[in-house]
């Protein structure tokens, strides 16, 4: 053991100064020593904790408070690196008007602490002149000489700007997420897990037709709520109900509420469950759309086209029936043309009239004819054509313009009549002269009758664009506001919840806009003419998958494409197109992440006459029970809650449309094929 000890040698002298004696002594100073080293190492240590504490500390002595002591954290804040033996005031002369000098003199006075929480400071940190704001927590004691008498104040800084300006920030976030949701057009509300509704903004509540209470209504404020058969909607089963217990999206079920005041009103809700980490949920977002004017829209196209089905009907009963485009390029032909011109549909489309020219009309008939249609007149008159054969036919024509919003003509209809027999009793029965007169005549009011009702169907059919225009636009205007706003709250907000939430109505959003879409798709495909061209298959098919391999429902499908273009193919591009993005779509949105090895394979050959493709999966399959159904317009499947039911209805209109054919093969957990047969429309 070590011992520390003090050493004392004391020389003895005699009468003649001379050494005689040394006293030699050793006093063991051990416990002394021990003491000071432990008192060296607690200062030191406490010099450590005090120079690198992470909060501002110091000794201000006198009644100047003049620096005594201060840490390298409070010269940091301060930006100074030599303040001791100066005053406060001196340092931070900045400080005086905010009154911290009045608070110290007061410490340093009456012998009272002061503590503040988040007091503001506008310091001039950077020693620039510039004043910024700084909130600290502050603790200012008093200090007390050996006689128990003041002679400084301990002052204490820690800096919380940063937890102060997050916290602003985080306020702000939540006014503007709140003034969003409450300003949205689009009914929105929120509810806890027991269903109590949080918040909820105006377009709710004037859906509902009341004011619901905060934290006691449960599930919505509706009034009372039906489904789409006008059967009651258990309390306990409805949609945000189902979507808190089950804690799944519930998509496309249609209800009806009725407001207190007796009114109903269609409704799509789309409530989405929020789950914690552990997967419970702790509460629901529920987007409300009112689609009672979407459903009366549906009724009137329905309405609308079951007229013009039936107009079509008759005239393709009672006449001869061309279509043309406004440069007399003939795009449509019923049977009753191809019957008396002995010329198949497929020979006539694509051309003009000029292949059953008989010659026997003059340059400047035909003249007239043209400046007529150009001025977006009728034209009326008589035509000696030729058939396939060589044989001639009479044919009473009435050419209607259709014209566009320009008023300028962009197609022609073209309705007929055959009096060729009277045409011939006319040129070789003289004696017959007066009946045939009066059978002219007969055939000119029917003749007209026609034309009035074929202005009344270009007039229907006229309107019925522009309406389904207007209604896509004044529902989808809305929508691309929503999602503007939506983004804005995405760049601004960094709440977990808050961007859940706004995924939640942004998926919302883009569903409703996807169905509109479908809408304009359907719509389009049965008033427009086909545009035929050369198609390169394997291009086309690469053009799409490359457009969908990267979107997260394909990870980890393997596309596998064989196509044999032994001839080329010619049919309508963009018809093509929404044929195959419809079923590669489905294809990658039925698979199952279950299977391994997933694929998707798309084979085809084409030759002179038309282009076989299949496109196959092995996916979630298709029960063989539904397989005539799944073409129905707004058919799903039990098993499924995604989509409106719209996307194979237009593949089948499509395809048909391309005088082709469809079919599916597949069974419940094999998978599916789509095989599709499309003419090729060659000129």
């Amino acid at each position: 053991m070590e011992k520390y000890v003090n050493i004392q040698n004391i020389p003895i002298k005699d009468d003649t100064n001379n050494i005689t004696h040394i006293l030699h002594s050793v006093a063991d100073i051990t416990d002394k020593k021990i003491l000071e080293i432990s008192f060296e190492i607690e200062r030191q240590r406490f010099n450590a904790l005090y120079l690198h504490a992470p909060f501002c500390m110091g000794i201000l002595k006198g009644p100047n408070h003049v620096y005594e002591m201060a840490n390298h954290t409070y010269l940091k804040l301060i930006n100074k690196k030599s303040i001791i033996g100066k005053s406060i005031k001196e340092i931070r002369p900045e400080t005086e008007e905010q009154g911290l000098i009045k608070i110290l003199n007061k410490v340093y006075k009456t012998g009272k602490a002061f503590s503040a929480h988040e007091k503001l400071l506008k310091l001039d940190t950077k020693v620039n002149g510039q004043i910024i704001d700084i909130y600290q927590d502050i603790l200012l004691q008093p200090h007390k000489d050996i006689n128990g008498n003041i002679d400084g104040i301990y002052f204490f800084f820690m800096d919380v700007t940063e937890k102060v300006e997050s916290r602003k920030r985080i306020e702000e976030s939540e006014k503007r997420y709140r003034e969003l949701i409450e300003n949205l057009p689009v009914a929105t509300y929120s509810c806890d897990a027991e269903g109590h509704i949080l918040i909820y903004n105006k377009a709710a509540s004037a859906l509902w037709g009341k004011e619901p209470e905060i934290g006691k209504d449960k599930w919505c404020g509706f009034w009372k709520i039906y489904n789409k058969d006008g059967n009651p909607i258990p309390f306990d089963k409805r949609p945000m109900a189902i979507a808190l217990k089950e804690g799944r999206i519930i998509t496309d079920q249609e209800v009806i509420i009725e407001r207190p005041n007796g009114e109903k009103v269609n409704i799509l809700p789309h409530p989405v469950p929020s789950l914690d980490s552990n997967g419970q949920v702790t509460g629901a977002v529920n987007v409300l759309f009112d689609i009672t004017n979407l459903k009366k829209v549906e009724e009137k196209l329905a309405k609308l086209n079951k007229e013009l089905s039936d107009y079509k009907y008759a005239l393709d009963e009672s006449s001869i029936v061309v279509i043309t485009d406004q440069k007399g390029i003939i795009i449509h032909v019923n049977d009753n043309f191809c019957k008396i011109s002995q010329f198949s549909p497929e020979e006539l489309i694509g051309q003009n009239h000029s292949i059953i020219n008989s010659g026997y009309h003059s340059k400047e008939f035909i003249k007239n004819l043209w400046e007529t249609l150009r001025r977006g007149e009728i034209w009326k008159g008589e035509f000696k054509n030729k058939a396939k054969d060589g044989s001639t036919f009479w044919l009473d024509t009435i050419i209607t313009p259709f014209l566009d919003e320009r008023g300028e003509p962009y197609q022609y209809v073209v309705t007929r009549f055959d009096i060729t027999k009277s045409k011939n009793a006319e040129e070789n029965i003289k004696k017959q002269n007066e009946e045939l007169i009066i059978q002219y005549q007969e055939k000119k009011i029917r003749t007209a009758e026609l034309s009035l009702s074929n202005k009344e169907l270009v007039k229907t059919n006229t309107e019925l664009d522009r309406f389904v225009y207007s209604v896509s636009h004044d529902l989808r205007s809305p929508l691309t506001s929503i999602l503007g706003l939506i983004s804005f709250i995405e760049e601004d907000s960094r709440e977990p919840d808050t961007l859940e939430q706004v995924k939640m109505i942004r998926a919302s959003i883009n569903r409703l806009d996807g169905f509109i879409k479908n809408i304009l798709s359907y719509s389009q495909n049965n008033r427009t003419g086909l545009e035929t061209q050369k198609i390169p298959i394997k291009k086309a098919i690469n053009e799409i998958v490359d457009s969908v391999r990267n979107i997260k429902e394909a990870k980890g499908i393997s596309f596998q494409i064989d196509i044999d273009e032994q001839k080329p193919f010619y049919s309508d591009w963009q018809r093509f197109n929404t044929i195959l993005k419809n079923l590669i779509s489905n294809a990658i949105k039925y698979h199952t992440e279950e299977i391994s090895g997933r694929y998707l394979k798309l084979t085809g050959a084409t030759d002179n006459k038309e282009l076989k493709l299949s496109i196959s999966d092995n996916g979630i399959g298709i029960d063989a029970a539904y397989h005539e159904k799944i073409f129905d317009m707004f058919y799903r499947l039990p098993s499924t809650t995604t989509g409106s039911g719209f996307g194979l209805y237009i593949v089948k209109e499509t395809v048909e449309k391309l005088h082709g054919t469809i079919e599916v093969q597949s069974e419940i957990g094999v998978g599916a094929t789509f095989i599709i047969t499309l003419k090729n429309l060659k000129k």
